[in-house]
């Protein structure tokens, strides 16, 4: 008998991102407590096995998020944030986690996690342009279930320390997690009667890795779409019906959120942001950073509170300010 092959559904993951250097630690913590992951290059993943704690970040949005037993979130290095114990007063000074081996028991605590580290830029970056992502143990039961399936493994080979290809395998755990953590920005989006959204294609995908490897370059929306092997009407409408929003939205908002990283970190006159945002007066700036941060960009950078030795290569993030011209 003919065994025909079974064909497999569009592949839309991107495999361009390796876990290379990652790695995992335990972190056991008793209350009262504020505790914040060193900035820097990092890409996290803090999976919760006891306790409670709340993550707080002003970047780029006032954010807030309640763990529990079972969540996990994904948040970056280069964001100033704080993880405080239900307990804990607001003006409590953030330290660093004092952080253990996997297999290394820990002392009697409030709160027990698991904490994966990607000392990786473009994950870093990438967490940064799209925020803090909960998974969340009872709302995304079979997200959590695969996560949490993951860290078992790691942990099996953590416990086995004669694996000489240890490294390899926790670093394909890693990306499985990864792959997870990333279906979740699409667990919301429901077709009609329910029905699960149709992922993105591989087209589209591709035109947005574009963008992102090369973020200095003057793309018009012909050249995306070029790039996707689609015309532009098809293009716009695959990209709205994915993201809920236009390519020039989102590369609207990739140029205000780095400018904004950078507003809190440098010098940055509010005319030379407006320049580097690619906007042709501050005025029209300063009402496109209102209508996507809620406040002036003055007021936005009188409130953020650079962590000490905060990330030495934030120009990353800025790279995304270029003129980037989508229309």
């Amino acid at each position: 008998m003919k065994m025909e092959p079974v064909p497999n559904p569009p592949d839309n993951v991107r495999h361009d991102v390796r876990m290379d250097g990652v790695f995992f630690r335990r972190a056991f913590v008793q209350g009262p407590f504020a505790k914040a992951l060193d900035p820097g290059n990092y890409s996290y993943c803090v999976a919760v096995r006891a306790g409670r704690l709340r993550l707080e970040t002003d970047f780029p949005a006032p954010f807030a998020a309640e763990l529990g037993p079972g969540d996990a979130i994904a948040v970056s290095g280069l964001v100033s944030h704080v993880f405080r114990s239900p307990e804990a007063p607001s003006p409590l000074v953030a330290g660093h986690f004092e952080t253990r081996a996997m297999g290394e028991a820990g002392p009697p605590a409030d709160v027990d996690l698991v904490i994966g580290v990607a000392p990786s830029e473009s994950l870093a970056l990438g967490s940064l342009l799209v925020g803090p992502i909960v998974v969340s143990a009872r709302e995304h039961r079979d997200l959590s279930r695969r996560l949490w399936k993951a860290i078992e493994m790691l942990e099996d080979e953590y416990a086995d320390a004669s694996q000489i290809d240890r490294n390899l395998v926790v670093r394909r755990l890693a990306e499985i997690m990864m792959v997870n953590i990333s279906r979740r920005l699409f667990a919301d989006r429901r077709g009609p009667r329910g029905a699960s959204a149709a992922p993105a294609s591989r087209h589209v995908i591709l035109a947005i890795d574009a963008f992102l490897r090369a973020p200095e370059r003057a793309w018009t929306l012909a050249e995306l779409a070029r790039v996707a092997g689609m015309s532009r009407t098809r293009f716009v409408e695959e990209f709205k019906r994915v993201t809920g929003q236009s390519p020039g939205r989102i590369v609207s908002r990739m140029r205000l959120t780095a400018v904004a990283h950078r507003l809190a970190r440098e010098r940055l006159s509010i005319e030379a942001a407006a320049d580097e945002a690619g906007y042709s007066s501050s005025a029209a700036f300063v009402r496109a950073f209102q209508r996507a941060f809620g406040e002036t960009p003055a007021r936005w950078r009188r409130r953020q509170v650079v962590p000490p030795g905060g990330p030495r290569r934030v120009r990353a993030a800025a790279a995304l300010t270029e003129e980037v011209s989508v229309r």
